[in-house]
């Protein structure tokens, strides 16, 4: 306890040094926190067999379930090491279910602040639930450089990411931190190849180069628990005693430009019920905006006279664990753009997607829905044909500009998605994985 406290009080007496000046330099800070780290032993060589392995995430949902296979990985190669997890909450319920780590540890501010100076205070105060555990190797799969100074004062060892000096902000790096403000933190980086286009080939990166080897096994899982698939069969006991193909519906999500109107969905199903009747559809999500979504469905579908029996209404009504254990049983996905979309591919689900990404802009390695498409499944992506004025000029990663609110998006009509469907189900037949991206226009 002597120790963790020496070494926060240096930590705090150094906060209050950058107040005065209101500038962090990290060369500075590393060569004033250094001595702290060797007195206490945290500087000694790393052992052949890491007893305690950290492992820093930084994003979404969909993101840690693209990380899923480096979990994997890292558990394969050290059996007998300790992992201890720090991600954002919001993919803290999946995570708890992981059998690769020992531990979990949300960080509710592991995020995309400008400058370490706004982090500073946060980052001295967290360290001391890592401390503790003399980590001996910290693999780093960071979106901010928050995770990076984390890192650092986490004490590992062996600090793994990659040599962030040398990838381009829009190729893999978020928020306006310099990239000479992050590179000194990290002693074990590795290089950074382009063509590790898709978020988990990026994250699989990391591991090629310090393992020395590609990982073998690449695909995305998800994981639920017994009592999870439980509470699933229960729920959906007489759909599937009779045998009715039932079909996840999506709405909500974060960011207005990627949810395509409610009453849209409305009008698909109904146009699907035409030809399939015996289709049966459940609504997943959470949060108010897909509980608000989903309201907005319901009202649309009674207006166009939709068979209420048809349809399972489980927004805001379970656990994360328990809509993955609901969607297991679902044929495919159709839905937004969201991590529930990433979540239905690890659970090997088709997928049917309206996209903001307008069809006039070419499909860059850079761009998000290249990054981060479904993978291991079948996929179709409905494009509108051309952007709205506003996102013309200043088309960006996403395709439209205006996140906000519905935008490019909203002029994705109906029965091109009902034509994705058919497309979706012939791909499916056919054999063929793999994400295509539609424009509207070749279909209606």
């Amino acid at each position: 306890m002597r120790a963790l406290e020496d070494i926060q009080q240096g930590i705090a007496t150094y906060e209050e040094q950058i107040k005065q000046r209101k500038e962090f330099e990290t060369h500075d800070f590393i060569q004033y926190m250094e001595p702290y780290f060797v007195r206490h032993g945290y500087r000694t060589a790393m052992p052949e067999s890491p007893r305690n392995i950290l492992i820093l995430h930084d994003a979404g949902v969909g993101d840690f379930i693209n990380l899923s296979p480096c979990l994997r990985a890292i558990r394969q190669h050290y059996p007998l090491a300790h992992i201890v997890l720090v991600l954002f909450p919001r993919a803290l319920a999946l995570a708890e279910a992981c059998p690769y780590v020992d531990e979990v540890i949300p960080n509710l501010r592991q995020c995309d602040w400008n400058d370490f100076l706004s982090l500073y205070e946060w980052n001295q105060g967290f360290c001391a639930k890592l401390l503790p555990y003399h980590f001996d190797l910290a693999f780093v799969f960071p979106h901010y450089g928050s995770a990076v100074q984390l890192a650092y004062l986490s004490g590992a060892k062996e600090r793994v990411a990659y040599d962030i000096s040398r990838v381009q902000k829009s190729t893999f790096w978020h928020g306006c931190i310099p990239y000479d403000a992050v590179v000194p933190f990290i002693n074990q980086p590795v290089p950074y190849h382009r063509e590790n286009v898709h978020a988990t080939e990026r994250y699989l990166g990391v591991l090629d180069a310090f393992l020395g080897q590609k990982v073998n096994e690449r695909e995305t899982e998800a994981w639920c628990c017994p009592k999870d698939i439980e509470r699933s069969e229960e729920i959906l006991a007489d759909w599937l005693a009779a045998q009715y193909p039932i079909y996840a519906i999506v709405m909500g999500g974060e960011g207005a430009f990627k949810r395509w109107p409610p009453e849209k969905y409305a009008q698909l199903i109904r146009l699907l019920q035409e030809d399939y009747p015996s289709l049966h559809f459940v609504l997943l999500g959470g949060g108010g905006i897909d509980e608000q979504e989903a309201q907005r469905f319901l009202q649309g579908y009674e207006a166009l006279q939709g068979r209420a029996e048809s349809i399972r209404n489980l927004v805001g009504k379970l656990s994360y664990c328990e809509s993955a254990a609901v969607m297991d049983k679902c044929e495919a996905y159709i839905g937004n753009d969201t991590g529930n979309m990433h979540l239905a591919a690890a659970l090997d689900k088709p997928i049917l997607v309206p996209c903001a990404f307008a069809a006039e802009f070419p499909l860059g390695p850079d761009d998000v829905p290249r990054i981060f498409a479904p993978r291991q499944v079948p996929a179709v992506f409905i494009q509108p044909a051309k952007a709205l004025p506003a996102c013309k000029p200043k088309r960006s990663d996403h395709g439209c500009c205006q996140w906000g609110e519905v935008h490019c998006i909203g002029q994705v009509e109906s029965q091109a998605m009902r034509k994705g469907f058919d497309l979706l189900r012939e791909r499916c037949h056919s054999g063929l994985n793999g994400t295509i991206y539609v424009n509207q226009e070749t279909l209606l």
